[in-house]
C-alpha cells in the first residue's frame, strides 16, 4: 500500500526572488491555530510524510512547532528550502532535529549566476554553510537543481562541489513554465528537451551522490497533491492547477488516490 503524502506550501512568502520559480504568489496564510487543525486531521487520516515548503517554509512563524508535531505523531517531515535562514538563524537549526530528510536548492556555485537567477550572490556560500552543519546528523540530505539556459554550461563544477557531501539524492528539474514567474520570463530560461537530454551525463560522475533524478513538466502533471497557504487543496492538470477542495472543511484523503 502507498504511503499517503502530502506537499504542504505553508506559505507563498519568500526571502529570494528566482526569476524562474513557479511559486505561487499572493496567497494569504493561514493562523497557526488553522494550520494546526489540519496537521490534527492529516494526523487522524495516518498521512505518512508531509513535504514543507512554500515560498520558503521557514518564514512561516513557529514552524518548528507544526514540524515538532508531526514528528511526535509519527510523521515523516521533508523540508524543502533555500537555505538563507537555515544558514543565517541559530535558532532556526533546531528544525533539523524534528526532520527527516532536508532538500536544499542550489542550481549554480557561480555567485553571478546565481545573483541573475535571483537567488543572491551569498547563495553558494549559504548552502555550504548548511551542508558543513548537517555532514554529521542523521539527517537525508537532498539537492534540487533547475536546469536552464543560465547555468546548463556550468553544471559540472555544481557537482564537483556536492560531491564533497554525502547526498542522498540529486533532483534535476528541466526548467518548468507551470505558473507565475516562471510562465513570465519562460523565454530567458526555457530550454529543449534535446539540450535538458544532453546534459544528462554531467550527473552520473559523482559517486557520492546517492541517486540522480530527473524531473519534466510532465512528472508534475497529477503527480501531487499540494496544499496551499490558505488550505486550498490543488491538483495539476493539463497544464492548469485545478482547486479541489479547502482542508479546512474537506477531508484530504479523497483526493489522495
Amino acid at each position: 500500500m502507498q504511503e499517503k503524502e502530502i506537499c504542504w506550501n505553508i506559505t507563498t512568502k519568500c526571502n529570494q526572488n528566482c526569476r524562474y520559480c513557479h511559486r505561487f504568489l499572493n496567497i494569504k496564510d493561514l493562523t497557526y491555530e488553522e494550520n494546526e487543525k489540519i496537521l490534527d486531521n492529516l494526523i487522524k487520516d495516518k498521512v505518512a510524510n508531509i513535504t514543507w515548503t512554500g515560498g520558503e517554509a521557514l518564514l512561516y512563524p513557529n514552524i518548528i512547532g507544526l514540524v515538532k508535531k508531526a514528528k511526535e505523531n509519527g510523521i515523516k517531515n521533508k523540508l524543502i528550502t533555500n537555505g538563507m535562514l537555515l544558514a543565517q538563524n541559530d535558532e532556526i537549526k533546531e528544525i533539523c532535529d524534528y526532520l527527516d530528510s532536508l532538500t536544499l536548492s542550489i542550481d549554480s556555485v557561480d555567485n553571478k549566476i546565481n545573483a541573475d537567477l535571483g537567488r543572491g550572490e551569498n547563495h553558494y556560500s549559504n548552502i555550504k554553510t548548511i551542508l558543513e552543519y548537517v555532514k554529521n546528523k542523521e539527517l537525508k540530505v537532498n539537492i534540487n537543481t533547475v536546469v536552464s539556459k543560465k547555468n546548463m554550461d556550468q553544471l559540472e563544477e555544481l557537482g564537483n562541489f556536492l560531491n564533497r557531501y554525502k547526498i542522498n539524492s540529486w533532483r534535476i528539474f528541466q526548467f518548468m513554465p507551470l505558473r507565475e514567474t516562471a510562465k513570465k520570463n519562460k523565454e530567458q530560461f526555457e530550454i529543449s528537451n534535446i539540450e535538458f537530454e544532453k546534459r544528462k551525463s554531467v550527473f552520473q560522475k559523482f559517486e557520492n551522490i546517492g541517486r540522480v533524478d530527473y524531473r519534466q513538466e510532465k512528472d508534475m502533471e497529477d503527480k501531487y497533491v499540494l496544499l496551499v497557504a490558505n488550505g486550498d487543496i490543488i491538483r495539476t492538470e493539463n497544464g492548469k492547477d485545478v482547486k479541489k477542495g479547502n482542508a479546512l472543511y474537506q477531508n484530504l484523503m479523497q483526493f489522495m488516490n
